[in-house]
């Protein structure tokens, strides 16, 4: 007999990472990559050279254990450390070591791609480099910029509000010192990262490995901005060209992504791990607050999920835990195919004037094929309502255990009216609980920066 989630202590053993440090610590956030006339372009060699140090900077331990933490916020994983017991409770302080090291390793992201950006775009001609391969490593740094922004502002700014003070502070060339800055407006910083996803999406390479940006991971990632900047029309659009794209599409197979990994042809942006570099001893715990009574009955929970003797649910979408040398290690996605069907069908739902609408009628199919790969009954809501909450736990159920989404659309549907957040999880007492705070460094290293509200 199957235990109840509730009857198993569940406990989230964050992701600890094993091998060489990615990235050196930062001091007081200073600029980690600086100017100088030693390291300006002056071949291909450094230029790609540079390219797969940004690269790297996505492999750090931070990003890692900050996805724990936000499931931790959306009541789907518990953790047992003291840190990451304030996520469990919605009560993060500024002195949070793992949102620090989070904040540090996106802003490392930033002016990592912001010294390739600067380089190449005043540069005539680096020998040995077409043209063409130049725009091409622009964009993909800009996409780079573009995405280290966007989970700034998710994590740190009043994403859900345009009309907000609350952005965050936007990069857009690299620091040769510490600057007091300020933050920017919502509006603001989302319109400097559609900026640059626009030009990645226009010089991006068409195809690339799923570790690395190509035009259509900028067209998937501008269809998420727009869709949380409510451009439901637009962002239908881009998703649709998105799921149309050849070099891209679903797996037959749900297990199938995760025991191909990076190489699955369903993942549109997922950092390359492998045994023998880097690899994850992560052990994942579940509870899916809010929708225990449907999770324990799909599909997807049962493949992810397996009992323990001692240690309550393991989550199997981490399979490779004690990869060999030259194996596949784990890996975490940021963006796959599914949630693209998904991006599309909660856009042309809000789109929709009621469930007889075609644009309700879209979204459904899109939902049933996410659904049907799951090997999952259809389902056809009754009303527009039923419809938006199919979506968010479909992603709830498709996404659990990856990056933090079900946390986002949890405050974006609360925000919009149609949840209440507090009812979903008890430990949301107050609008301030729905972003982080800027960590207490931050604020010591940058006296423009001001702190979020109600911290």
């Amino acid at each position: 007999m199957r235990m109840r989630t509730s009857e198993i202590g569940l406990f989230l053993v964050l992701w600890v990472l094993t091998g060489c440090d990615i990235i050196e610590p930062l001091d007081n956030m200073k600029p980690e990559y600086k100017l100088t006339e030693e390291n300006v372009y002056t071949d291909e060699a450094k230029v790609e050279a540079n390219l797969r140090g940004m690269y790297a900077l996505w492999r750090s331990s931070a990003m890692a254990y900050m996805p724990g933490n936000l499931w931790a916020l959306a009541g789907n994983y518990e953790s047992s450390t003291s840190d990451g017991n304030r996520y469990n409770s919605n009560n993060v302080n500024a002195d949070n070591a793992d949102l620090e090291s989070y904040y540090r390793s996106m802003y490392a992201i930033i002016q990592e791609a912001s010294f390739l950006i600067d380089n190449l775009s005043v540069a005539e001609s680096i020998p040995g480099l077409s043209k063409e391969r130049q725009l091409e490593i622009e964009a993909e740094a800009r996409c780079a910029r573009a995405m280290a922004h966007f989970f700034l502002l998710e994590v740190f700014g009043q994403f859900y509000d345009l009309a907000s003070s609350y952005g965050i502070v936007i990069i857009k060339e690299a620091s040769r010192e510490v600057i007091a800055q300020g933050r920017q407006s919502v509006d603001e910083s989302y319109k400097a990262i559609l900026n640059d996803f626009d030009f990645a999406i226009d010089f991006a390479p068409a195809i690339n490995v799923h570790y690395k940006f190509s035009n259509t991971v900028a067209r998937a990632f501008k269809a998420k901005v727009l869709l949380y900047r409510r451009q439901y029309a637009e962002s239908a659009h881009l998703a649709a060209e998105v799921i149309a794209d050849l070099n891209y599409g679903l797996e037959d197979s749900y297990a199938n992504i995760f025991e191909k990994g990076y190489h699955s042809k369903e993942v549109l942006f997922a950092p390359f791990v492998t045994g023998k570099e880097w690899s994850f001893t992560t052990e994942s715990y579940f509870s899916p607050s809010g929708i225990i009574a449907i999770a324990e009955d799909d599909k997807r929970y049962q493949f992810a999920h397996v009992e323990g003797a001692n240690i309550g649910l393991v989550n199997q979408k981490y399979m490779h835990q004690s990869p060999l040398l030259e194996e596949q290690g784990n890996t975490y996605v940021r963006l796959r195919m599914a949630e693209v069907y998904l991006i599309y069908a909660e856009a042309k739902t809000r789109m929709a004037a009621s469930i007889n609408d075609m644009h309700a009628s879209e979204a459904i199919d899109k939902l049933n094929t996410i659904r049907f790969r799951a090997d999952m009954p259809l389902v056809y809501p009754q009303s527009r309502e039923e419809l938006l909450k199919a979506i968010r736990y479909e992603k709830n159920l498709e996404l659990f255990g990856e990056y933090g989404q079900p946390w986002f659309d949890m405050v974006r549907y609360h925000k919009l009216g149609d949840v209440n957040i507090s009812e979903i999880k008890q430990a949301i007492k107050n609008d301030y609980q729905l972003i982080l705070p800027i960590p207490r460094n931050a604020m010591v290293g940058n006296a423009g920066l001001v702190q979020n509200p109600g911290y």
